[in-house]
């Protein structure tokens, strides 16, 4: 484990998080505000986590970069579960709105022909016109 790798991985994974909130918003517009506000926790995440990275360590720094690695981890990961959750409040209050539809009656619809006679003119119309054109 090196400081480049670390540096890395911390970019990796909240860039792909932040991702992950603009494709959210963009998808769903009633969870907007919610992604804005976990974008900008998710850059403060970063900022924070660079400037420890960027710390003077005293001590073992392989245990320090260990423990640096499983606080992105768990941070990212309870950032991901306010997602989750923003997401899941956004689509239970659509299922609501269509109950109420069904309650309306629908009007009964116009019957439909049968297709075997649709087929059949044109197959007849085709059978008329060569007749129609040997006779000239």
């Amino acid at each position: 484990m090196n400081l480049r790798d670390i540096k890395k991985d911390i970019a990796y994974i909240l860039e792909a998080f932040i991702e992950d909130c603009t494709t959210v918003a963009t998808v769903n517009s009633k969870v907007d505000e919610q992604a804005a506000e976990l974008f900008e926790e998710a850059v403060n995440l970063y900022n924070e986590l660079m400037d420890k990275v960027s710390a003077k360590i005293e001590g073992s720094k392989k245990a320090y970069y260990i423990a640096l690695r499983k606080e992105l981890l768990e941070k990212t990961d309870g950032l991901y579960t306010k997602l989750s959750d923003a997401v899941k409040e956004s689509l239970e209050a659509p299922k609501e709105a269509p109950k109420a539809a069904k309650a309306a009656p629908k009007a009964p619809k116009a019957p439909k022909a049968p297709k075997a006679e649709a087929t059949e003119a044109p197959k007849a119309a085709k059978k008329a016109a060569p007749k129609a054109k040997k006779a000239e």
